[in-house]
């Protein structure tokens, strides 16, 4: 007989799609990715992601800062649950410090795990002086 896990009322049920990781070169933490299984239909994919602080002197990126990844989805969507993990560890990153260099890692990030072309804006709101950032940029998969 099979055994059935009972979820408590709150849980969220999660289907396992999950089919591959892609390893961050810059941290422990991966982008998982899973099915489309529409693949067919024409999907455009935006995730909108707070951003972490990278200056804890100046407290950048500041409040309200978010980066958004868009790409038309093929084979697969980026999971969201791993790509929380994967941008919250730049926060107090050694090496990724500056928001500029982060925007371009994470878009480069993201089409090396999707294998397509991705879009990453960082929309910036800046401490310290009297202006804000709009980020894009453009990243295709590197080869192997």
């Amino acid at each position: 007989m099979a055994k059935i896990n009972k979820r408590k009322r709150n849980d969220m049920f999660i289907p396992e799609t999950r089919v591959m990781s892609y390893q961050s070169p810059h941290h422990e933490m991966t982008i998982d990715l899973i099915t489309n299984r529409n693949p067919h239909l024409k999907t455009e994919q935006c995730h909108i992601l707070a951003m972490p602080i990278l200056c804890t002197r100046s407290q950048n990126p500041g409040a309200g800062s978010e980066l958004y990844i868009r790409y038309k989805a093929k084979g697969y969507f980026l999971e969201l649950f791993s790509l929380d993990r994967y941008i919250a560890a730049f926060y107090l990153h050694q090496d990724v410090r500056d928001i500029e260099y982060l925007t371009q890692e994470v878009a480069k990030d993201c089409a090396n795990a999707l294998g397509q072309k991705v879009i990453v804006e960082a929309h910036v709101n800046l401490n310290g002086v009297k202006q804000k950032q709009h980020i894009v940029v453009k990243a295709n998969p590197e080869k192997a």
